[in-house]
C-alpha cells in the first residue's frame, strides 16, 4: 500500500513550486478535491466507514490565464499517483434533525520527480484534515428521496514542510473548506449527486503567499443499470474567485479555473464493501494544467 501513497502533494506542491518561477505567482492552490467524490456521496447509515482514493492525474499541457499554452511549462509533463485515506464516523447523536459525524483524513506521501531544478522534501506527512459535519438521511425534496450533509474542513498545516525545497507533503499554510454535498433519487435507479466547496486560504508564512478563494464542485448523473451497478457521467469544476496575493498585495491574472467530465462505474454489492472507477478529462484551464484523471475507490463499512 505505501508505494500508493507516493505523491499526494506532488500536484499541488508542483503548483507551489511553479509558482516561485512565474512573475504573476499563479498554480498556487493546495490540495482541492476536484473529482475524488461524486457518485453517490452519501453513507448509507450511521456506522464507521473507511474510503480509499487511488487516482492517477497525467497532463501535458499547462494553460496561461487566457487558457493559451503556458511557455514557462513548454514540454514539461506531470504524472500523479495518489492515495486518500479517509475514516468517517456518522453516529447516533442527532443535531438540527440530522446525524453529527466527523472525517478525519491522514495523508501519507512520498514524492519522486525527474525534473530538473525541483528539489523534493524526503519526509512523508501531508496536511491532516479534520471535519465535523452533519448528515440528514430520509428527508425528501419534491417528494423524491434526498440525501445531504453540511461539513466544515480545516486543513491544519502538520505536514511537512520546508521552504528550502520546492516540493513538499505539506502545503504550510490554513485551509478551511465548508462544503454541501448531496443525492437526490428521481426514481429508483436514477439519481444525482453533487458535492460544492468554497475554500478559502491562509497565508504561507515563510513565503508570504496567500492562494485566492475559490468556487468548486463535483458532480455525477447515475443509472442503475442492474442490480447494485450503476453508470454515470461523472466530474467537477473549479473557479478561483480572488486573486492570489503576495506579502498582502494582489497578484493579477492569477485565477484558476478548469471542467472536466468523464464516465464512471460504481458497483454496491451486498455486504461490507463498495467499489467504484472513473474517469474525467480536463478541458477549459486556466492558470493550471490540463489532463486526465483516473480514480478508483473503494468504501469498507465497519
Amino acid at each position: 500500500m505505501k508505494r500508493f501513497f507516493r505523491a499526494f502533494a506532488f500536484l499541488s506542491a508542483f503548483f507551489l513550486a511553479a509558482a516561485f518561477a512565474v512573475p504573476a505567482g499563479a498554480y498556487n492552490q493546495p490540495p482541492l478535491n476536484l473529482g475524488l467524490t461524486n457518485v453517490l456521496d452519501q453513507p448509507p447509515g450511521p456506522g464507521l466507514y473507511f474510503f480509499e482514493y487511488i487516482q492517477t492525474y497525467e497532463a501535458t499541457t499547462f494553460k496561461d490565464p487566457n487558457g493559451n499554452q503556458d511557455t514557462h511549462f513548454a514540454g514539461e509533463k506531470v504524472d500523479l499517483l495518489l492515495s486518500f485515506n479517509q475514516l468517517i464516523w456518522v453516529s447516533e447523536a442527532r443535531v438540527l434533525g440530522g446525524n453529527f459525524g466527523i472525517d478525519l483524513i491522514q495523508p501519507l506521501v512520498v514524492i519522486n520527480t525527474k525534473n530538473k531544478g525541483l528539489t523534493a522534501n524526503p519526509s512523508h506527512f501531508g496536511d491532516p484534515i479534520v471535519g465535523p459535519f452533519i448528515q440528514w438521511f430520509g428527508h425528501r425534496l419534491f417528494g423524491m428521496p434526498y440525501l445531504h450533509r453540511f461539513e466544515l474542513d480545516v486543513v491544519l498545516p502538520l505536514g511537512s514542510y520546508n521552504s528550502d525545497y520546492l516540493l513538499n507533503p505539506g502545503s504550510n499554510i490554513y485551509t478551511v473548506e465548508p462544503y454541501y454535498a448531496f443525492t437526490l433519487f428521481f426514481t429508483p435507479r436514477l439519481s444525482t449527486s453533487w458535492r460544492i466547496h468554497y475554500t478559502y486560504n491562509g497565508e504561507n508564512d515563510d513565503t508570504d503567499r496567500k492562494p485566492g478563494q475559490a468556487f468548486h464542485f463535483n458532480y455525477s448523473l447515475e443509472y442503475e443499470v442492474v442490480k447494485d451497478f450503476r453508470v454515470a457521467v461523472a466530474g467537477y469544476y473549479l473557479k478561483q474567485l480572488t486573486e492570489d496575493e503576495v506579502s498582502g498585495v494582489k497578484q493579477s491574472d492569477t485565477k484558476e479555473e478548469v471542467f472536466a467530465i468523464g464516465p464512471a462505474f460504481f458497483w454496491s454489492p451486498p455486504g461490507k464493501l463498495t467499489i467504484g472507477l472513473k474517469t474525467a478529462v480536463e478541458t477549459g484551464a486556466k492558470n493550471r494544467p490540463e489532463g486526465t484523471r483516473t480514480t478508483l475507490r473503494f468504501i469498507w463499512k465497519f
